[in-house]
């Protein structure tokens, strides 16, 4: 027990990468609590501090997929996230420096933020893909370098192993926000950077950086994401070109049936193509058949005034 806290503490003695990350983090969770100043984070409070949506980073706000890892959404998620950083973070960087480990985070950050975002419908927030690099790091590395040899280094990669998908169960069943896509891909990029420098080094950079320039293209073309189609379907809408902005939100329906932006904005198409309809046979003193459309449109929205104006000047 001596050994184990005596280590720790020569960890956290060299861990200035670490602490800039904890601070960082710690940070902007209190920023983000004092912006609110409630329970409830907006999705544009955690745009304005550094975690865009998916749809936002589909759209061209790229640096989300690395700002976004400092971003926590209570309490409980910045702690569990903070306390993984310092033992692991600290770990590492006691054996590798300040700047190979700020490469390292960059990098992971980037690539698992990139996956979740693309194969998933949620961009997903906090440390916990860089947290889970860094193990996979640690774990490839103990086979070839004395220094990171851990005697528990099986146990703990069952542990967090099978924690991925207890979370993906947590997630479906009980309303978790686990990135878990963030988590695999994290493992699979820490194992992999520590086999560049063993004998498996030629092997190790060339699925890297497989990883690392398919991360970057799916920011850019990822059809099989309900929210890159959503993005895409709102480029289109907003230069009023309807019928191919249809086309993509229907695709996001179909990949992901509950996508409330692609659903919304279809809903907002149908009430603009009934209103530029009723407006047609209003003119025309169509007006019986202007009133039914008015009467579907309010069936959509209630509270549509246009509507509800136009349907009071019928005669």
């Amino acid at each position: 027990m001596n050994e184990i806290i005596n280590t720790l503490k020569k960890n956290l003695s060299q861990a200035r990468f670490t602490y800039l990350i904890v601070i960082t983090s710690i940070l902007i969770f209190l920023s983000i609590h004092i912006a609110e100043k409630g329970t409830f984070v907006s999705d544009k409070t955690l745009t304005k501090f550094g975690a865009p949506t998916a749809i936002e980073i589909f759209s061209g706000k790229y640096w989300g997929i690395v700002s976004n890892s400092f971003v926590h959404y209570n309490f409980a998620h910045l702690i569990i996230n903070l306390i993984a950083t310092l033992l692991i973070a600290s770990y590492v960087e006691r054996r590798i420096g300040f700047w190979k480990l700020f490469a390292f985070g960059l990098l992971a950050s980037l690539i698992t933020s990139a996956f979740q975002v693309s194969f998933s419908n949620d961009a997903g927030i906090g440390l916990s893909g860089v947290n889970y690099a860094l193990f996979g790091f640690i774990f490839g590395k103990t086979f070839i370098d004395q220094r990171f040899r851990i005697v528990t280094k099986n146990f703990a990669l069952i542990v967090m192993t099978l924690f991925i998908p207890f979370c993906e169960f947590m997630n479906r069943t009980s309303n978790w926000n686990v990135a878990t896509v963030a988590l695999v891909s994290g493992l699979f990029f820490g194992i992999l950077f520590a086999g560049l420098f063993s004998i498996f080094k030629l092997i190790s950079t060339i699925i890297l950086s497989t990883m690392f320039l398919f991360s970057l293209i799916t920011l850019i073309y990822s059809p099989w994401s309900a929210e890159w189609n959503c993005s895409k379907g709102m480029k289109l809408h907003n230069e009023t070109k309807l019928v191919d902005a249809k086309k993509f939100y229907e695709t996001s329906l179909r990949i992901n049936p509950k996508a409330k932006c692609a659903s919304d904005n279809l809903t907002l198409i149908k009430i603009d193509e009934l209103s530029e309809k009723a407006l047609k046979l209003h003119e025309n003193e169509k007006y019986i058949e202007a009133g039914k459309i008015y009467d579907e449109i309010l069936k959509i929205d209630p509270k549509n005034q246009w509507a509800i104006d136009n349907k009071r000047r019928l005669p």
